[in-house]
């Protein structure tokens, strides 16, 4: 009873969060570190609610996005080009119940693969040396740095930047403080919380609440015919949908990408795939398509999360922020062989992916008014409650002074195209990248790794992808 009523109080939550301009899963995380340390009697309990609010907001996200053109979170801003469009038509039920099967579908689908086989995937740990985890973690950089960003040269500075954020404290091979700059604050380095909320949460609360909002209605006369057609149309352009379900899922297995770049690479390829087709004015393809990836990329970016302690996005270092709370160190041997916590994440991403989806069909025109609140009566209390819980650290000026600097620094990045999940990547591996380089450097030799098939591998493909980045350059600009 006590794991349906969590899964049911974090789905509703999630729901909420994403019916939020601009907010989404990883704000709606962010917000949750105020309130992990309740669930300490049962960690097992926080992990379902955690991957309900991942499964719910990720779903609510489409809301803002088709109804006001602003979108949930980025993953929602592919399916807000042709959704809005469609709303602005008085076709609104028609493109949310569309995109909302189609998510829901694609996430369960998605999900079973990914869940049911997360313990076997476990077995790939095995297959990883050293020289494996260092160049892994260079793809997952190389990744969320370059292939997400046209900027590489601005990439490269993000990565170094987070590299040296997550160095700040103490240096474990002389316990003497490193780029504390004499601040005693600093000794325990710079926590998780604000520097997430600084760089993803307030630049996208303060964006939308400079734009703020233009209503789409949605027929009274037509509410239950357009659902039925959003169904249909989910069926008729099935490969649509599944398509952009297998590029959401491939996006979300490499570790970094995530959020925006799966959602825009199936709106990209559901365009190409349709050259005769006018898109961007109101085509239900370009709905189907990109919904098709969020719920899915969703699920597969746990294998890299749960396995290798590497975020497959920047929801899930976030996720790995709470469960650490929580007492689970993932990327660990332990953390594989514990049924309990495998079971947990499927209990909570599946149920609250399917009540979602029944809850946001059967209830689109009502759950739709949500967003119809003017930004600025939601804006005081959603401000407030990340800062309460970004301040829980120490409660004195110093955590406020950090969460202004690293809300400063996500406006910048935002506004001038540094890539801030690159920067979050960079900080969370910091101090693997510092323990594995050195273990590369005393232990192994370059005869030795050019013995290594899977290194080899790996870092041809780190090498192709930055070579790509300089010459052809990703069009993409999500920063």
């Amino acid at each position: 009873m006590a794991a349906i009523l969590t899964l049911l109080a974090g789905t509703f939550y999630g729901l909420i969060i994403g019916l939020i301009p601009s907010a989404g899963a990883t704000t709606g995380l962010v917000a949750l570190f105020g309130f992990i340390s309740y669930f300490s009697f049962d960690p097992y309990l926080g992990v379902i609610f955690c991957m309900a609010v991942v499964a719910s907001s990720t779903t609510g996200d489409t809301y803002a996005g088709i109804l006001l053109g602003i979108p949930g979170a980025n993953s929602a801003a592919a399916t807000m080009v042709d959704g809005y469009p469609l709303a602005q038509q008085g076709r609104a039920t028609e493109a949310l119940t569309a995109a909302i099967t189609t998510s829901t579908i694609n996430g369960l689908f998605w999900g079973t693969l990914t869940f049911a086989l997360l313990p076997q995937y476990a077995k790939l740990i095995m297959y990883f040396g050293i020289p494996e985890l260092w160049a892994f973690i260079l793809l997952s950089l190389a990744c969320v740095g370059f292939v997400s960003n046209r900027f590489w040269f601005r990439s490269i500075i993000a990565i170094c930047v987070g590299i040296f954020i997550g160095l700040i404290g103490i240096d474990p091979e002389t316990n003497i403080d490193r780029f504390t700059f004499g601040w005693d604050y600093l000794g325990d380095g710079v926590q998780l919380m604000p520097l997430v909320a600084g760089l993803f949460a307030f630049p996208e609360i303060i964006a939308g609440w400079r734009r703020g909002n233009s209503i789409a209605t949605i027929g009274e006369e037509t509410h239950t015919h357009q659902t039925w057609e959003g169904i249909k149309a989910v069926w008729k352009y099935k490969w649509d949908a599944l398509r952009g379900g297998a590029i959401g899922a491939f996006v979300g297995f490499l570790p970094g990408l995530g959020g925006a770049m799966g959602d825009w690479m199936s709106y990209g390829a559901t365009v190409a795939s349709h050259p005769e087709e006018e898109f961007g004015n109101g085509n239900m393809r370009g709905v189907v398509g990109p919904e098709g990836s969020n719920n899915a990329q969703k699920a597969t970016s746990m294998i890299p999360t749960v396995l290798f302690g590497i975020p497959g996005a920047s929801f899930a270092a976030v996720l790995l922020g709470l469960f650490a709370y929580l007492g689970f160190e993932l990327g660990t041997q332990e953390i594989a062989a514990d049924i309990k916590f495998f079971d947990s994440l499927t209990f909570g991403f599946m149920w609250a992916t399917v009540i979602t989806g029944i809850l946001c069909v059967a209830f689109n025109k009502q759950i739709a008014k949500i967003t119809y609140v003017p930004y600025i009566y939601y804006f005081p209390f959603l401000v407030g409650f990340i800062i309460w819980a970004c301040v829980q650290y120490t409660g004195g000026w110093q955590d406020y002074a950090i969460l202004g600097i690293t809300t400063c620094l996500g406006l910048f990045m935002k506004k001038y195209k540094f890539s801030r999940p690159a920067l979050l990547m960079a900080f969370i591996l910091a101090m693997k990248i510092e323990a594995l380089s050195l273990q590369m450097w005393f232990i192994y030799s370059v005869d030795t790794l050019v013995t290594r098939p899977l290194f080899l591998g790996i870092m041809t493909v780190v090498i192709m992808l930055l070579v790509f980045s300089i010459v052809k350059r990703s069009k993409l600009e999500y920063a």
